[in-house]
């Protein structure tokens, strides 16, 4: 699968068979995702992968952001049907087997902050990529965030930020192919 392939063929999964993908496999995903360019190659990105009776847990902590989001949705006009789907995954992640957290170095009065943020997002999208070409499906999350501290501290890394989280997984549903928005792009001097 060459690049361009899986940019355009990678899409958010939200329903994932429940058998645990091979370790060797999740390690090559991981390897990948840490081959992201940072700034200044400082890498300030952390990994935590969970399956098992931790990844249960961890589910259960995420699932409580529900009620954070709805009021959100709300406000935001998001159809009904929309807001049910956030819902039922939210619940149990789609029943994926694994899920992955990125925290990243915490630096709010530094400017290597913003770089930091950009960095970890570079990561999580090698991390999305290389997921899709082992044939996994992915979600990178962050309407968790209204628990930011709570899930920090069930990572054990309550001096750092949350970046986000994704679950991770064999797709048990194909998701459609979105449609992209027109946006500007402008060319300068060509």
């Amino acid at each position: 699968m060459d690049v361009y392939e899986a940019i355009h063929q990678r899409r958010s999964h939200r329903l994932y068979k429940p058998e645990l993908p091979p370790r060797e496999v999740l390690e090559r995903v991981i390897e990948a995702a840490l081959w992201a360019p940072s700034g200044t190659n400082l890498q300030p990105w952390e990994i935590t992968v969970m399956a098992g009776r931790v990844r249960d847990e961890f589910v259960e902590l995420v699932s409580q952001a529900l009620k954070n989001l709805i009021p959100i949705m709300q406000k935001a006009q998001v159809p009904e049907k929309s807001q049910d789907l956030v819902m039922k995954f939210f619940k149990n992640l789609g029943g994926a087997p694994a899920v992955i957290a990125v925290t990243i170095d915490q630096r709010p009065d530094d400017p290597t902050n913003l770089a930091n943020i950009q960095s970890g997002a570079a990561l999580m999208q090698n991390l999305l990529l290389a997921a899709h070409a082992e044939g996994l499906g992915t979600c990178w999350m962050t309407g968790a965030h209204s628990l930011e501290t709570e899930i920090l501290k069930f990572l054990g890394k309550e001096t750092k930020r949350l970046l986000a989280i994704t679950p991770i997984g064999y797709s048990a549903k194909e998701p459609p192919v979105p449609p992209r928005k027109d946006r500007e792009v402008r060319w300068l001097g060509f």
